[in-house]
């Protein structure tokens, strides 16, 4: 700020020593002069500032037209200090030809007031803080507390409905012919409805082994095309009823891996077979491998209807989608996507969707291509 023509004691003063507040204003309100307590305080090192620009306008704004008309008026100002903190002045605003001198000192009682304030404010902020992380505590318990849960009713609920699938299915291919249509449809029906328990359950095994942070890999050297040969293997038969082709497309010549093989394997099992679900009739299925410099990277696309943008993240919360049906009528546990995803990350790759609503879904993941 440039400093006064006036001269003298007193204004040496009021420039160097004062804690006082001084500015001599523009018309329009620019500061063109402070004293050293303004500058070091309020204005700092800006050349273009205006009074408009420090005080804080709890009301209308501020009308320097208005205050000028009556010099003699105090008048209590919050201006904006460099530390980010308002601090309370009663001002005066002294006409000076077009321009405006303002002389300002600090209401002690409105600052300490709003310092007790901020004081106050800071502790309830901290009682609040406190509170989130007990609360956070709590929910990280109880988290821990539901998948125990979860993995323990589904390991207890594996063996009985295990031998209740291995029953129907005996009795579905062994006493067809002793049955009539009506009871052999009950017998399927009961057949599916526990064949979408055992996933469900197996499923949920998975998913509270990965969240507890207890998923293992049993990693080794292999290539990536045998997990793939085997899910293709897998999945051929419901492709074929289907009246779908799974094509696989290799590009180049993939190095083998350090992975988790079953676990790959069971990730391509789930892909695959959505694919095959949401793939209207005589479609094809891709599953193409290829490799590069950060990994080898395997993509499944169809020919279905797509994603719908909003579905695209709930796909891979936990719980978000829930047990669904398929266009095909086959049910889903909605926990399929989520458990690929965790299982591929685990191994340092990533799994993605690049989707065409309307022209079908690819469904990609890559694995690092060096050996843990």
């Amino acid at each position: 700020m440039r400093q006064a023509g006036c001269s003298g004691p007193a204004w040496r003063y009021v420039y160097e020593q004062a804690p006082i507040l001084y500015m001599h204003l523009a018309s329009e309100g620019t500061i063109i002069d402070s004293n050293r307590f303004t500058s070091e305080r309020i204005v700092g090192d800006d050349q273009d500032l205006s009074i408009h620009d420090l005080v804080v306008s709890f009301a209308a704004p501020l009308d320097l037209d208005s205050l000028r008309r009556d010099a003699e008026q105090l008048h209590l100002i919050h201006v904006v200090t460099r530390n980010g903190l308002p601090e309370a002045f009663w001002t005066q605003f002294v006409p000076s030809g077009e321009n405006t001198l303002v002389f300002g000192s600090l209401d002690a009682d409105e600052t300490g007031r709003l310092r007790q304030e901020l004081i106050g404010l800071n502790n309830r902020l901290n009682a609040l803080t406190r509170d989130l992380q007990k609360k956070n505590h709590e929910l990280a318990q109880l988290d821990q507390l539901k998948n125990q849960f979860l993995g323990m009713a589904a390991h207890d609920l594996r063996k009985p409905v295990g031998a209740i699938l291995s029953y129907t299915e005996l009795l579905v291919d062994e006493a067809s012919e002793a049955l009539n249509d009506e009871q052999l449809g009950f017998l399927k029906t009961i057949y599916r409805s526990t064949d979408l328990m055992r996933r469900v359950i197996d499923d949920f095994l998975d998913i509270s082994i990965i969240e507890s942070g207890r998923l293992e890999l049993d990693r080794a050297c292999t290539p990536i095309e045998e997990p793939v040969e085997r899910s293709v293997a897998l999945n051929r038969i419901q492709a074929d009823k289907r009246r779908v082709r799974l094509v696989v497309e290799s590009h180049g010549s993939p190095p083998p891996i350090s992975m988790d093989a079953l676990k790959v394997e069971q990730v391509l099992n789930n892909l695959i077979a959505n694919a095959v679900e949401h793939s209207p009739t005589d479609s094809v299925v891709h599953i193409s491998l290829g490799s590069g410099p950060d990994g080898v990277q395997v993509a499944v696309s169809d020919d279905g209807p797509g994603i719908a943008p909003g579905d695209k993240d709930r796909l891979f919360k936990p719980y978000g989608a829930g047990p669904g049906t398929k266009p095909s009528g086959a049910q889903s546990t909605g926990l399929g996507l989520v458990i690929s995803r965790k299982i591929i990350e685990a191994h340092g790759g990533a799994l993605w969707i690049e989707n065409k609503p309307g022209a079908g879904a690819t469904f990609a993941f890559r694995l690092p291509g060096h050996l843990e």
